[in-house]
């Protein structure tokens, strides 16, 4: 089996290199690939094919899902490319041959696994009255220019079901009206572009932003941007939303505030709307999955598959 590292080579400089890897990176996809190549990286001791296949191996073997697996290895397989190119090692396993085929057996192994798991940090849903606390905070900011940006960041999460990443792209032109009333046009969403309806409430607070940044003569194309000194009136970054969620989730007094992203807005749109009567269908629909099982793991989150046609006899 070929080397992949020499010996010799320091782990401290293969970190050094990661480092410097990952700024190429766009921004959304460099964390995840930050995390699944420091997996791998603290994992091992030596790195060379043998202990790569049996890396890949120990994945299935702790139940982790076929996409999961592929995404880590599209993850390792960039970073040794970029480690070739700067000659720091001198052969990428990923494209060997000898690895291809270890890997379709591995993936092979991973489908046919029953106990799959994403591995995922679990998502929370937050209640409804934390929700209102959440709304509630954001409107009694002192400061109303910046109160009335991240209520609305809130809303499209809640309501909307929108992304970090469609909330900092959307712009006042996304806001779309015609005969069945008004949508949003999401133009980067994960599965492509995508129409969605506009509820009232968030319909009201994206008017009353508009209004008032009228008001103090600021023109914006984004609608979710930043008042700081040294990004003003830029578009706020899939982090910076991430921070404000969690922050407003501190001063809600959100339970757990601490684990509280962007993405649990998007999960307690989905949670809430089941819990509202909404069907499955319509949910997967608001929400663009492409795939109903996504749905239908949020049925999961709240246990109202167990026995929930039984409780209806007398």
């Amino acid at each position: 089996m070929a080397e992949i590292i020499s010996y010799d080579v320091a782990k401290s400089n293969i970190y050094k290199m990661l480092e410097i890897f990952i700024k190429f990176l766009k921004q959304e996809t460099s964390r995840a690939y930050r995390n699944d190549i420091l997996d791998y990286l603290n994992s091992l001791d030596t790195f060379n094919l043998t202990s790569t296949i049996g890396y890949f191996q120990t994945l299935v073997e702790k139940g982790y899902a076929k996409t999961t697996i592929e995404r880590k290895k599209a993850a390792l397989s960039r970073f040794f490319q970029f480690l070739l190119e700067q000659s720091f090692i001198e052969v990428n396993p990923f494209t060997t041959q000898t690895f291809k085929l270890a890997m379709k057996k591995i993936t092979q192994d991973s489908s046919e696994t029953m106990h799959n798991l994403s591995h995922k940090s679990p998502a929370h849903h937050l209640k409804w009255e934390e929700i209102e606390r959440l709304i509630s905070v954001c409107k009694d900011d002192s400061n109303i220019l910046i109160g009335k940006r991240d209520l609305v960041i809130m809303l499209l999460g809640v309501y909307e079901g929108l992304r970090r990443s469609e909330i900092s792209e959307l712009k006042w032109s996304d806001i779309r009206e015609d005969i069945n009333g008004m949508s949003l046009y999401i133009r980067k969403a994960k599965g492509g572009a995508a129409v969605i309806e506009l509820h009232n409430r968030v319909r009201e607070a994206l008017e009353e932003f508009k209004n008032l940044l009228q008001e103090r003569e600021i023109k914006t194309e984004y609608i979710v941007i930043s008042f700081s000194n040294n990004s003003y009136l830029r578009k706020l970054s899939n982090k910076s939303i991430n921070e404000i969620v969690k922050k407003r989730a501190k001063q809600a007094k959100v339970k757990n505030y601490e684990e509280i992203s962007a993405h649990d807005l998007r999960h307690s749109c989905a949670v809430q709307l089941l819990l509202h009567g909404a069907g499955v269908e319509k949910v997967s629909r608001h929400l663009r999955h492409k795939n109903i099982q996504t749905t239908m793991g949020y049925l999961k989150t709240l246990e109202l598959h167990e026995n929930s046609a039984v409780k209806l006899l007398p």
